[in-house]
């Protein structure tokens, strides 16, 4: 008897995430989570000189204000600059399998003609990888980066929710037929 192993479960978000990836936009959870990325690491840093300055009467409360407000313009421009991106569809395959505890190693995927993709940032659910996999990808370009938003395996029996829709061009997204 032969053993297949069952497809993972799509959670309710992957599938909102994937419906609009395929209309050529980001989901609004995708969208938070690349607005707020900056925010963990500049609150970390910046509690400490926010209670310093703080003390410092008036003049210290302005800069707090000042700082917190800094904050708000990074959101802002960040948000402004993520509306606008330009979606990419592609189907990769895996260049390298990476056991999980190397977690700080970028994600490289291969176009079939052997074109190299590295991914600097991933926003995409983990999916395990095995060899010529055939993955559907939805990524930008960030300037020099390369961000992964969202990917399942060709075969999966819902791959077909990862499909273009025919308005994905015309919003401006990128098909790379390889």
């Amino acid at each position: 008897m032969l053993m297949t192993a069952t497809p993972e479960r799509l959670s309710k978000d992957l599938i909102k995430d994937f419906k609009r990836n395929r209309e050529g936009r980001l989901s609004s959870r995708q969208w938070l989570e690349l607005i707020s990325e900056p925010l963990t690491s500049l609150l970390l840093l910046s509690v400490p000189l926010a209670l310093l300055l703080a003390r410092y009467g008036m003049g210290g409360r302005l800069l707090v204000v000042a700082l917190i407000l800094g904050f708000l313009l990074t959101v802002a421009m960040r948000a402004v600059r993520f509306s606008r991106v330009k979606l990419c569809y592609r189907v990769l395959y895996p260049e390298e399998i990476h056991p999980r505890w190397r977690f700080w190693k970028k994600l490289a995927l291969a176009s079939r003609s052997g074109e190299s993709v590295r991914f600097d940032k991933r926003i995409a659910s983990k999916v395990k990888l095995q060899p010529d996999q055939g993955l559907c990808v939805y990524y930008f370009d960030f300037g020099q980066r390369r961000v992964l938003i969202s990917m399942i395996p060709e075969a999966h029996p819902k791959a077909d929710l990862a499909e273009p829709s025919e308005s994905f061009v015309h919003r401006g997204g990128r098909i790379f037929a390889d």
